[in-house]
């Protein structure tokens, strides 16, 4: 049993943690570093006592923590299917509780962040007597970690029978799709909770940072959040490469010019920040701010997506970049220079692009 977890240890809770080490970080410090010391244990119970109070918030709630589940079963299904992870097909050989207590070892320690701060949600519920809502907590994330468990197992179980398991179902578009639409068409009908997560991800982030007031008019608020939600679109990113290398090559040698297939590029990103830019005119921000953050947003991921045509093809190295980037960014959007980042992003999107488009070789 000990050998067993110390190998899904190594093989999945590691991988996750290091993946998504910086958005963890990023969370911390917005739950803990933005507010006073002196008041830091104040907020914390008044927040957590809304929650248990409010069952409208205990809902959101509960659903960004579906969300976070997501994230890690996510990584887990994705590994499973990798080739140098095929020896876990040996792990379907155990006997059922043997495959079980292992693997909700694993689970709960990937879900370590949402459930520490879970256990101080279930005491303030108990020292205030909120007994039903503090009972909803408990059983939610009892329900959560043996749904989650169910599913790896599930899916580790029909290695060998080469079944494919998805948590939602494909989407098969009836119509001819053209050139923008295969990266659309393959996120859709593949990796329909990659695009779920990401976006449910993203429009959280600004809902939540919307709600900050001001007492004047600021469009940071809403770009701090659309930050949060580009450093989301990672994955997406990376596996629209990915796609690009492993089903789009022949593109390479088609007639069109290198404006025209990166035009093609910045179409794909635009439409996949619809519902974002959407969010924001809804919240009725300013025409030609929606018009900027949504030059700034596009022109944020297609630097990110032409960068991989010059470095490593490697996940982890794009995560680390990812990271920095929204460091930089974050900073330039307090001081209001965003539009001065979107135009030089701009500038390093056409210049990777028109170099490296055709040089590109895969590597470690």
């Amino acid at each position: 049993m000990g050998a067993v977890i110390r190998v899904l240890n190594k093989v999945l809770v590691k991988k996750f943690y290091e993946r998504n080490v910086g958005l963890l970080f990023f969370v911390f410090y917005l739950m803990f570093g933005v507010v006073e010391s002196n008041q830091l244990v104040s907020y914390h119970h008044a927040l957590m006592f809304a929650v248990l109070t409010s069952p409208i918030f205990l809902l959101g709630v509960m659903g960004v923590w579906i969300l976070y589940s997501a994230k890690y079963l996510q990584l887990v299904l994705s590994e499973l299917s990798e080739p140098h992870n095929q020896f876990l097909k040996d792990y379907s050989r155990l006997w059922q509780p043997q495959q079980f207590w292992p693997m909700l070892f694993s689970i709960f320690i990937m879900d370590q962040p949402v459930l520490i701060y879970s256990a101080f949600i279930v005491g303030v519920g108990i020292a205030s007597q909120l007994y039903w809502s503090t009972l909803a907590v408990f059983v939610f994330h009892t329900v959560k970690l043996v749904g989650s468990v169910w599913i790896v197992l599930n899916r580790i179980n029909s290695l060998h029978e080469r079944k494919s398991v998805m948590l939602l179902p494909a989407i098969r578009w009836p119509w001819r799709k053209y050139f923008p639409f295969f990266y659309v068409g393959h996120f859709t009908n593949q990796l329909p909770l990659a695009l779920l997560f990401t976006k449910a991800f993203s429009l959280f982030a600004i809902i939540g940072f919307l709600q900050i007031t001001t007492d004047h008019y600021d469009n940071r608020t809403a770009l701090m959040g659309l930050l949060f939600g580009l450093m989301a679109h990672s994955v997406i990113i990376f596996e629209s490469r990915r796609l690009e290398e492993t089903y789009l090559t022949f593109a390479r040698g088609l007639p069109i010019s290198t404006v025209k297939r990166l035009g093609y590029l910045c179409l794909f990103y635009s439409l996949l920040l619809l519902p974002e830019l959407l969010l924001l005119v809804v919240n009725k921000l300013i025409w030609y701010d929606v018009l900027l953050i949504g030059i700034f947003a596009t022109s944020y991921l297609l630097h990110q997506h032409t960068r991989l045509y010059r470095h490593p093809f490697n996940i982890d190295k794009h995560t680390t970049y990812t990271f920095g980037l929204f460091l930089v960014s974050f900073m330039l959007v307090l001081f209001k220079l965003f539009w001065l980042e979107a135009a030089v992003l701009s500038w390093l999107t056409f210049y990777h692009y028109q170099r490296d488009y055709y040089n590109f070789e895969i590597s470690a």
